[in-house]
């Protein structure tokens, strides 16, 4: 009998998985990646009201985390708002395709901010099948 496999392939802190301030620039969320994924879509949930400026959020691509080292702006994708006002429970969203490996990390940060605005930031994503061995931060334990 075959079984479904579960893993955990990405995990959110804590401040990802809640309403996020949108009304200042600068990093906001991160995401670690166990896993190889590739991320299809990338979003935010609308929790407050944007207001007078159009929103303009990068997800990037930290290839070691918590360094800013090697960091690629908008390595995952940026979501632009089409215009300035949107209303609470609007999902701006944008189809992306990106491969993220194991050790990566997205950083969910606001370039320009609305006056007055949070949001939820969401990926979605489906894990891709590679090898251990073409995965150089995957290390087999002895």
């Amino acid at each position: 009998m075959g079984y479904d496999r579960k893993v955990a392939a990405i995990q959110p802190d804590s401040t990802w998985e809640a309403a996020i301030t949108l009304s200042s620039t600068g990093d906001k969320a991160n995401c670690l990646i166990h896993s190889p994924i590739t991320v299809y879509r990338i979003g935010v949930l609308i929790t407050t009201a944007l207001t007078v400026t159009a929103l303009v959020a990068d997800f990037d691509r930290r290839i070691t985390p918590n360094s800013d080292t090697g960091r690629v702006d908008q390595g995952v994708g940026r979501l632009t708002a089409p215009a300035a006002a949107q209303a609470i429970g609007k999902v701006l969203y944008k189809d992306v395709a990106k491969d993220l490996n194991p050790g990566d990390e997205i950083v969910f940060a606001v370039n320009t901010a609305p006056t007055a605005g949070a949001g939820v930031p969401f990926i979605e994503y489906a894990l891709r099948d590679e090898a251990p061995e073409n995965l150089t931060d995957l290390v087999k334990s002895s």
